[in-house]
């Protein structure tokens, strides 16, 4: 059946979004292959501040350290190829920052107008329903996001980058001793931080993807609402 003559969905709407050239601002989007070694590199983190956790209930053991080294060297190779493609980025875009504002504006603004005309061949009904709902579920999804873990989905990386301080902070003179001296809140918090700041990662890309099918929703009805006064 026919875009034009089907109902209108989310997964219509999600899948008319995603085959949308990226354009010039394709290169802020961060390959596929460097999105799964930044995520292998938090769980070998995770890994790597086990052992911390592990010695507040169970005796000091060699494994637990050789654990923590390995950990460590693990996540600092597969974070590496990202962060360094991240600043010759990041160097390039300021370099050139007027040009790389106006090249994905005008790709952006073209591809808006495409979306815009295909959402507009649904009933406005349908158009109004679809927007409430995902300003419904942005509003709700941010409210359990507060309450489970507050603003930290905010904080960026910083948790993450924390929980790492304390890993090595102590891997210099890592041993079956030294361990045993691990603080309790500091074994239980490292661990913690980037289970919460990677729950704060997916609950964010939610919220920011209901705010962008509200956005183009309303976009679409405004322009409607536009277009009826002209005509009258």
């Amino acid at each position: 059946m026919d875009d034009q003559t089907s109902a209108l969905s989310f997964a219509a709407l999600d899948a008319r979004i995603e085959a949308m050239p990226d354009g010039p601002a394709s290169i802020l989007k961060t390959p596929r292959i460097y999105y799964s070694l930044n995520i292998a590199g938090s769980v070998a983190i995770v890994f790597g501040l086990l052992p911390f956790l592990l010695v507040q209930f169970m005796t000091p053991q060699g494994w637990m350290v050789r654990m923590a080294q390995v950990a460590v060297w693990t996540a600092g190779l597969l974070y590496a190829p990202g962060m360094l493609r991240g600043l010759w980025v990041m160097a390039r875009e300021f370099w050139h920052w007027r040009i790389k504002l106006v090249e994905p504006s005008d790709h952006d603004l073209a591809q808006l107008r495409a979306l815009r005309t295909w959402l507009q061949t649904f009933p406005r009904a349908e158009l109004e329903e679809h927007r409430d709902f995902a300003r419904f579920a942005h509003e709700r999804l941010g409210s359990k996001l507060a309450l489970l873990i507050g603003g930290i989905e905010r904080a960026g990386i910083l948790p993450v980058l924390v929980a790492a301080f304390f890993l090595l902070r102590e891997i210099d003179g890592l041993g079956v001793a030294s361990l045993a001296d691990v603080p309790l809140w500091q074994g239980v918090l490292a661990p913690f931080l980037v289970i919460t700041w990677g729950i704060g990662v997916i609950a964010v890309r939610m919220r920011l993807t209901h705010a962008l099918y509200a956005m183009v929703l309303t976009d679409a009805l405004e322009s409607h609402e536009a277009n009826t006064s002209d005509s009258v």
